[in-house]
């Protein structure tokens, strides 16, 4: 008798435990669908038509001045490369483009780290082909975030991925010299006039920077001032994205985003080399010039001109009296030897609002530098900035063309 009271009590006690621990289970997942539900509501789905704005903008966490790095991609190909700094200091918008032919040397701890997520990684990345070496696109962009921000010796605070069609309906391409220091090894470097050995040196490179195109900023000017447009605009634009910023942080932005004018938008290009076709960043020199926008205290007031401190349009020609060239009949000739350039010189020229009728050999010699013949004084000085260190001369032009642009092997980056 005994016994069966010590079976019967263990089996309730036993039975109570079990309807305890399913009822832990039962609430445990009931708060997890509430809070699920509650944060995705307030999260993605901001009702931004009910004159919640203002608690938004209030709640949202946000940083003062935000690193966004943009990848562009088209399949497994990244194609173009930003970091888009938004001060809501200043109120400046800042985009500062990266070529993706960048190769960079992954510091060997973190090589070592990357590699037990995949042993294959090379140690020498190639920026664009960073999808390749991951096994889904959360790591790809996830840990090339965090390669770049090595590479560039900056804190990046989130990352957005566009696909190529939505790149070409807000960018284009602007061909620019970007200027910097840079140092010298002591070993090699030349002693000055007075025999002293110069720390630095400055070096000029051509680089196809990002811009934003007329209707994109036409487009942002629409909805400038309007704290519900904004609003509704960036929830439209982050749904056809990737990112790691939730749609309810990137609208705590909207106070800054209401105070910029896209005229004013200010365009770089990244210090670093060209090795060939390969290009490395000078990290050191990127590192101080992010900086310096990150931390600039003024306002910008007027469009950016060619004075810019590192990425500018060929100068030469600022003294220059400037007729535009467009509307004209141009034709390019490839002086370089270098088979596709003048057709890829053609469709970046046309983009632009260049009228390229005809492209062809140029058989005479190879050219270094790109030659710019123009027939009247004074036209091809804004084609200048498409080109490095292009000579332009006033001369016969082949009979039914107003331009004739001969490429030379500088311009073959």
């Amino acid at each position: 008798m005994k016994k069966n009271n010590v079976v019967k009590v263990f089996f309730i006690s036993l039975l109570k435990s079990i309807l305890f621990i399913i009822i832990l289970l039962a609430v445990g997942f009931a708060s997890y669908k509430i809070s699920y539900t509650i944060l995705s509501d307030n999260g993605g789905n901001i009702g931004t038509k009910k004159g919640n704005i203002a608690d938004i903008i209030e709640d949202a966490q946000t940083d003062e001045v935000s690193k966004n790095l943009i990848y562009v991609c088209n399949g497994d190909r990244i194609t173009n490369l930003m970091v888009e700094i938004c001060n809501t200091k200043t109120n400046n918008m800042d985009y500062v483009t990266i070529p993706v032919r960048t190769e960079y040397t992954i510091p060997t701890t973190m090589y070592q780290k990357l590699c037990t997520v995949n042993e294959e990684i090379p140690q020498i990345i190639r920026i664009g082909r960073i999808k390749t070496y991951f096994a889904n696109n959360e790591d790809a962009f996830g840990y090339g975030e965090l390669i770049i921000e090595k590479m560039l010796g900056i804190k990046i605070s989130y990352y957005t991925v566009l696909d190529q069609e939505t790149y070409k309906s807000h960018y284009t391409r602007k061909r620019v010299r970007v200027r910097f220091k840079q140092d010298i090894s002591q070993e090699t470097a030349t002693p000055g006039p007075d025999g002293t050995i110069p720390q630095t040196q400055t070096v000029s490179v051509p680089q196809s920077i990002s811009v934003a195109s007329s209707t994109y900023i036409n487009q942002l000017k629409d909805i400038q001032g309007n704290q519900e447009k904004i609003a509704e605009y960036i929830k439209e634009q982050y749904e056809r994205v990737e990112s790691n910023l939730t749609v309810y942080n990137k609208i705590g932005y909207i106070e800054c985003y209401e105070k910029m004018d896209a005229s004013y938008f200010h365009y770089w290009g990244i210090p670093g080399t060209y090795n060939g076709k390969i290009f490395s960043v000078d990290t050191k020199a990127a590192k101080s010039f992010l900086n310096k926008l990150a931390d600039n205290t003024t306002t910008y007031t007027k469009p950016q001109g060619n004075s810019a401190v590192t990425a500018s349009s060929n100068n030469k020609t600022k003294n220059k009296k400037i007729k535009s060239s467009k509307g004209l009949d141009i034709i390019v000739l490839n002086g370089s030897r270098i088979n596709g350039l003048a057709s890829a010189t053609k469709t970046e020229l046309d983009s632009a609002g260049f009228s390229v009728k005809q492209i062809g050999d140029y058989t005479d010699e190879t050219l270094t530098h790109t030659r710019i013949i123009v027939k009247e004084k004074g036209i091809g000085n804004d084609l200048a900035g498409y080109f490095t260190d292009p000579e332009i001369v006033t001369g016969d032009v082949q009979e039914g063309f107003d331009i004739e642009i001969i490429l030379g092997t500088a311009d073959a980056n």
